[in-house]
This record gives C-alpha cells, sequence and structure tokens, in this order.
C-alpha cells in the first residue's frame, strides 16, 4: 500500500514537472531568434514605457532588426536622453515619440495622442511593458497612488491591445502582442500587494487572448522576467528582498531577446532560472493556498514589516 503512495506521489510530480522544464528548454534553446519585421511582414511597432530598462533595451533589439518604433513614455528628460540617444543609434531607423501619462483610468488622453501618432502608419507589433511597483502596504499608500499603479500596468495593456489588435483585424494582418509580466505574479505579495496582482492579471490576460487571435495569425506572447536591472529598482524604495533581487540582475536586453526567440512559438515565456525555480517550487511542489498560509504567518518577522509598522505607529502619534 505504501508503495502504491509512493508510486503515485512520484507520477503526480513526474506529470507536472517534467512537461513543464520541457516546455522551458525548448523556448530557452530550441527557439532560435526571429526577425520580427520579416515574420510579420511589418514596418512599425509600438512599445510603452520604452524610454528605459526593458523597453528600451526592446526598442533597440527591434530598431536592429530593421522595425521603425512608436516609443509611449512618460514626457521627462529620460523620453528627451532617450530620444536622443536611439536616433544617434538608429540613423536610419524612423521613431515618433508620444510623451503621455498611461495612469489614468479612462486612457482617452493618451491613446488620442497614439492614434494621432499612429494614424498613417500600421503597427503590427505592440509591446505592453510600461509598468512600475509600488511598495508597503496597501493601506499606507494613498489611494491615488494605488490607482495610478493599477492603471499602468493594467489599464494602458487593455485599451492598447483593444485598439491594435482590432485595427491589424481589420487589415487582415499578421502580428504580435507581447505583455511584461512578472514572476512576482506566482505568490502573494504583501508589502507590494497591486505589483504581483496586476502582473498575474497580465499573465492570465494573455494567455485568454491567444487562444482568441491564434486563427487570424496574431501572435500573443507574455514574459516573465527572472530579475532584471532596471531603474525598476531605484523606484521600488529599500525594500530587503528587492535589494537582494538586483544583486542577481540580468541586462534588460535579454527580455529583448527572448521576445525574439518565442513570439509566435510559445505564449508564456519564463525567463531565466529565479522564474523556473520560483514556477516550480511555488506552483508544482508547494500548493499556492499552503504558502499563502505561510506568508501570512511569517511576514511580521521580517525586517521590511517591521520597520512598516514603527513608520505607522510614529506617524499616528
Amino acid at each position: 500500500m505504501l508503495s502504491f503512495i509512493y508510486s503515485v506521489f512520484f507520477w503526480i510530480g513526474f506529470l507536472a514537472v517534467v512537461p513543464y522544464l520541457a516546455l522551458v528548454a525548448y523556448a530557452a534553446y530550441g527557439c532560435p531568434e526571429q526577425n520580427l519585421k520579416t515574420k510579420y511582414n511589418a514596418k512599425w511597432a509600438l512599445v510603452t514605457g520604452g524610454s528605459s530598462g526593458i523597453g528600451a533595451a526592446i526598442v533597440r533589439k527591434l530598431a536592429s532588426q530593421g522595425l521603425n518604433v512608436v516609443v509611449a513614455a512618460l514626457d521627462d528628460q529620460t523620453l528627451v536622453n532617450f530620444k536622443s540617444e536611439i536616433q544617434k543609434e538608429f540613423p536610419s531607423r524612423e521613431f515618433r515619440f508620444v510623451g503621455c501619462d498611461l495612469s489614468t483610468p479612462d486612457g482617452q488622453a493618451y491613446m488620442d495622442a497614439v492614434k494621432k501618432a499612429t494614424a498613417d502608419i500600421d503597427v503590427q507589433i505592440l509591446c505592453n511593458n510600461a509598468g512600475f511597483i509600488t511598495t508597503g502596504c496597501f493601506a499606507d499608500i494613498t489611494f491615488g497612488r494605488n490607482m495610478a499603479n493599477y492603471h499602468t500596468n493594467v489599464t494602458s495593456g487593455v485599451i492598447m491591445s483593444h485598439y491594435f489588435l482590432n485595427r491589424m483585424l481589420e487589415k487582415g494582418q499578421r502580428g504580435l502582442i507581447t505583455f511584461t509580466s512578472s514572476s512576482a505574479g506566482f505568490i502573494p505579495n504583501p508589502m507590494s500587494a497591486l505589483y504581483s496582482s496586476t502582473k498575474i492579471f497580465l499573465t492570465t490576460f494573455a494567455a485568454s487572448l491567444a487562444a482568441e487571435t491564434a486563427e487570424d495569425k496574431i501572435d500573443v506572447l507574455v514574459v516573465h522576467p527572472s530579475p532584471i536591472n532596471s531603474n525598476f529598482y531605484s523606484n521600488a524604495g529599500k525594500m530587503s528582498a528587492l535589494l537582494s533581487a538586483q544583486k542577481i540582475s540580468s541586462p534588460p536586453s535579454v527580455i529583448a531577446e527572448t521576445i525574439c526567440r518565442n513570439a509566435g512559438k510559445v505564449v508564456v515565456a519564463d525567463q531565466g532560472p529565479i522564474t523556473v525555480i520560483m514556477k516550480i517550487v511555488l506552483s508544482k511542489v508547494l500548493d499556492w493556498n499552503v504558502f499563502t498560509e505561510i506568508m501570512k504567518l511569517a511576514l511580521p518577522f521580517t525586517g521590511d514589516y517591521k520597520a512598516m509598522k514603527v513608520k505607522r505607529n510614529a506617524k499616528s502619534q
């Protein structure tokens, strides 16, 4: 009887982990880099959050493949600097820059600007990359900041995807829509609750959309990066877990390379060993419900939570 139980657990684990690792290996090593301009017969791409970090790396990669790129990002000095840099790097490419705030709830202002900038071109590659993290307990963060975080990470991608997907469908064009998600979406993330919640939305949304658009030859890809060295960390505060992750981070260019390898090959790309390990441990070995109970019990003992309590108590006095 005991041997039968062991056998059952072995096969459950085998069937859960081995097919996943095979798919990871295929995505990482079995998919050579593709030229997206050629693959989709495209001339233009659009990248949100394209002025720095992963977004800037995606812009550079697409431009190196011969694509012209629309860069939608905050209208700040970072965008000004990037505009000068990218035009010098790729003088034969055409770029259009849309300075906009993606944190508004209905998106009307930035979509008006995006529609104007793309009215005379066909955008067949859309990279929904814009996003940021807000650290701290949800109740301690202002409602406005929380909603700006939500709308940037989620709403902007939904609005952009709906608009450009319909344009591609109307013209019968092939295309690609990508989302930059995060392995943080695999687990509850106290002290950055909106980040993990919005990222898992992107993953589920992308996976659902991919099935709907496959017959129309419009590919959808969602990437779960391992830690990436970008402005993400400078905007994330001083949480110890994030500072530790930064020490083992990779350059943003690996995500641009992942997109070019995996577009049209897989729907979900788990990039890097940290993401793969997290996926196996936290979704295939340790039950998610059990992990939430562990997280609830363990959080009060962490330094970040204790520091938050001190700050909250001082503020209330």
